[in-house]
């Protein structure tokens, strides 16, 4: 059994962007994404698996208010 390697790029998402749409999360295939309520009861996008993000970048190109950037892993 071979070790997975972690993604070269990860996704950060800008909350002051983040709409809550689910777009993102509905192109991620390996399911890293999710939607959580803020604190203020606005739902944004948020990584909550890293090692299992494959860096696709799906997310980023399907999200309409350029919310997800792609950024080194790190």
């Amino acid at each position: 059994m071979t070790a997975r390697r972690p993604a070269p790029r990860l996704p950060a998402i800008a909350l002051d962007r983040c709409t809550g749409c689910g777009r993102c999360v509905a192109a991620c295939e390996p399911r890293v994404l999710s939607l959580e309520t803020r604190p203020d009861w606005r739902k944004a996008a948020v990584l909550h698996a890293r090692a299992a993000c494959t860096g696709c970048s799906l997310c980023a190109h399907r999200c309409p208010f350029d919310a997800v950037t792609m950024h080194a892993a790190g």
